[in-house]
């Protein structure tokens, strides 16, 4: 084999206000064994990020005065990754990238201000048309957001991601102390162990990286996505529970 037949994740993240949500998702998408990993920061993060990620390709792009991505550079084609994973510390003013990769026919993985940009632009209706799968990884409060109708069977978190992974078509993973994945076909999987170590700011960024990585990765089309995203939930859930009998909750 060689690396480009084990997976090349994009990732799309950072700010200059959150330049270590990028960081964190590199460093996540780094463990998940991927191929290869590029990484599309503001043009100001990228000496930062070659230096905490030096095996990955850093992509700069044009900012806006605020410190996020105005848009993704011409010269970035969109159609040679295996997987996108797009949304950590991209603040809310990132709304052309969200856009952007929302048009491609390739796995797509959508975290933090990701989410936040496609509730705020109403765009749900625009995952029914997608091809290829998605994955939303919404905390309560961003679930809320994006689906407020399903989010009335909360606190029954099977009953709501279930409705929510229906309506849209994608795959959802409801993080939480019983973090909750369903896919567009009805199965549900929780994962039922876990640590209040995780609960941290940052801790959401690392599995967006993770599951990026495992999504890039698939090598079996047999195997159901919503097995893959199960499986980063448990093994960052595991990581967080070894971490704090290393260490301390």
């Amino acid at each position: 084999t060689h690396k480009y037949k084990q997976g090349h994740l994009l990732l799309i993240c950072g700010s200059r206000k959150y330049s270590g949500g990028a960081i964190l998702t590199g460093l996540g998408a780094r463990a998940s064994g991927v191929g290869m990993l590029s990484i599309a920061v503001p043009e100001s993060l990228k000496d930062l990020l070659a230096s905490h990620l030096p095996e990955a390709l850093i992509i700069g792009c044009p900012e806006i005065p605020e410190g996020a991505i105005a848009h993704l550079p011409e010269t970035v084609d969109l159609s040679k990754y295996s997987a996108i994973a797009c949304g950590p510390g991209l603040t809310s003013e990132a709304k052309p990238v969200v856009q952007a990769v929302l048009d491609v026919e390739y796995p797509l993985v959508l975290d933090a201000d990701g989410l936040n940009i496609l509730a705020e632009l109403r765009t749900i209706p625009t995952l029914l048309r997608r091809r290829e799968p998605t994955v939303l990884t919404p905390h309560a409060g961003e679930f809320k957001r994006l689906f407020p109708d399903s989010a009335e069977l909360l606190p029954d978190r099977v009953s709501a991601v279930r409705k929510a992974s229906g309506l849209s078509k994608a795959v959802i993973l409801l993080k939480g102390a019983r973090t909750a994945i369903a896919n567009p076909e009805g199965s549900v999987w929780l994962i039922a162990e876990s640590t209040p170590a995780l609960a941290r700011g940052g801790s959401g960024d690392v599995l967006t990286g993770l599951l990026g990585g495992l999504v890039a990765q698939q090598a079996l089309p047999e195997k159901p996505l919503g097995v893959t995203v199960a499986t980063a939930a448990w093994w960052h859930a595991q990581a967080g529970i070894l971490a704090a009998s290393e260490r301390t909750e």
